[in-house]
């Protein structure tokens, strides 16, 4: 718990490991693997029962021979045979089945952290002296399941595993409101979750909780708590934990705010805010709701009447504004109907949704819950003011778009129109190479003329290109020159 009138009633967040991550970034590039040489020192533990034979070249990897029709890479270089699902892996049978084997036993109590770091040093020596050969025109998608598959994909998938339980040890000893005896446990599903392999239940005193998942496939690890996981966590500790992640993303958090007397929120105030545009914010479109009333029909005792049935919201109503799709939804609810409650019957809550599409959730809202609910819609601030009665500075996640892909899809277009035919001659029939084409096009410009429609923040999943520096003048003055 943290301290605050708002509490979290769901959250989950994902993660990747350093060298998926490095995978990640090599695929980026387009990197193929060729070939990986017999190195000499290797993680004694793993590899003292498992180490891969070398080939007849010295090589413990040698991809097989290319064909011409491989879409992945150039040309005019040596291509793989194979697709990424036929890939040769580095792995043999032996260590596919040490690997399936602490996948199956990962979650037990004898697995070893120990694992996680051989792991990961295999890994990271395998990297390190791989032979890539790199192709900027290969699909991401294509080049990160090659190298995936390549490695072997029970290699990361075990790696993942071995994350998860870090994770859930620190869980029990530290995040996990702390009793004697460990409280988190897991319970394996039978297949995966949310595009993951792999999957399992997540228990707290033997209660379903949250689930968590993982694979390479996916990039990593997944992990969810619902709200009776919220209440058994320490919130200050877990912003510990995950602020020590590198890369590490909330994809989702539910901000709660409860009125057990029901004398602030209500159902019926939702539905009039609503109509007299409270919940509009000051910039964009006012967002749609709705209202649901769940009760029990029951026949209308008048006479005459007996075939016409009445409803009676004995469940409670309900109130939803926004929508799930655009990453931002809210609910206000008679709780206190809903779960029949007799302590309080007349509770009603106001919960928030926030998720990572269009935007970053900051890992602040871990310790600082109250302004970030303040910030979802302007009713909620005023009701978190009333109950805390005190006014609370909201704070508004703000979203961005994809604008700069969009434009610069439409610059490519606009260009392959009017000046494609040029550069197709210039390859063809003059026989130029790439890099003389393009000194012949852009020799008379500086770095910064490009064009204005690129002068757009760089979104966060396009961090990894180069960014757009002018120069002090321009920055200064707003003038650019376009030669």
């Amino acid at each position: 718990m943290t301290g605050h009138k708002t509490k979290h009633d769901f959250l989950s967040f994902t993660w990747s490991p350093e060298v998926l991550k490095q995978v990640a970034e090599l695929a980026k590039q387009g990197a193929i693997l060729k070939a990986v040489p017999a190195f000499g020192q290797h993680a004694h533990m793993l590899l003292r029962s498992i180490r891969p034979k070398s080939t007849d070249k010295g090589m413990i990897y040698v991809r097989s021979v290319p064909t011409v029709n491989d879409p992945r890479v150039l040309r005019d270089a040596v291509v793989p045979q194979t697709t990424v699902d036929g890939a040769r892996s580095i792995l043999t049978a032996a260590m596919y089945e040490a690997m399936e084997l602490n996948i199956r036993r990962a979650y037990k109590n004898d697995a070893s952290r120990r694992m996680n770091i051989e792991l990961k040093s295999v890994l990271g020596q395998l990297l390190d002296a791989s032979t890539l050969e790199l192709n900027p025109e290969a699909r991401y998608y294509d080049a990160y399941n090659d190298l995936i598959h390549a490695y072997g994909i029970q290699f990361f998938d075990s790696l993942c595993c071995g994350e998860l339980e870090i994770f859930l040890d620190e869980l029990n000893h530290q995040i996990g409101v702390p009793i004697p005896a460990p409280r988190f446990s897991l319970r394996a599903r039978r297949g995966g979750v949310h595009g993951y392999s792999y999957s399992a239940d997540l228990l707290v005193d033997g209660i379903a909780c949250g689930l968590c998942a993982w694979g390479a496939a996916n990039h990593g690890c997944f992990i969810s708590f619902s709200g009776t996981g919220c209440d058994a966590l320490d919130f200050h500790a877990l912003y510990a934990c995950m602020v020590r992640v590198p890369g590490i993303r909330i994809t989702r958090v539910d901000l709660a705010l409860d009125d057990y007397s029901g004398d602030i929120i209500t159902y019926s105030g939702a539905v009039e805010a609503a109509k007299n545009g409270a919940f509009h914010p000051a910039r964009g479109n006012a967002p749609k709701w709705m209202k649901i009333e769940a009760g029990e029909l029951i026949p209308e005792m008048v006479k005459g009447l007996a075939k016409r049935f009445g409803l009676i919201a004995s469940s409670g109503c309900s109130f939803y504004i926004g929508s799930r799709l655009n990453g931002k939804c809210g609910r206000t609810y008679e709780k206190g109907k809903q779960l029949s409650s007799l302590e309080y019957p007349d509770w009603v809550r106001a919960e928030g949704e926030l998720h990572n599409k269009d935007r970053i959730i900051p890992l602040d809202v871990l310790l600082n819950p109250d302004p970030y609910f303040a910030g979802m819609y302007p009713q909620f601030a005023e009701w978190l003011a009333a109950m805390v009665d005190e006014s609370v500075e909201p704070v508004r996640i703000t979203t961005f778009k994809n604008k700069f892909v969009t434009s610069r899809d439409n610059a490519v277009h606009n260009m392959s129109r009017m000046a494609g035919r040029l550069v197709n001659w210039l390859v063809n029939v003059e026989g130029l190479k790439p890099e003389t084409i393009i000194k012949q096009l852009t020799a008379h410009l500086s770095i910064d003329d490009i064009p204005a429609r690129l002068r757009l923040p760089v979104p966060p999943e396009l961090d990894s290109l180069p960014v757009f520096m002018p120069t002090t003048e321009g920055l200064f003055t707003g003038d650019y020159s376009h030669g």
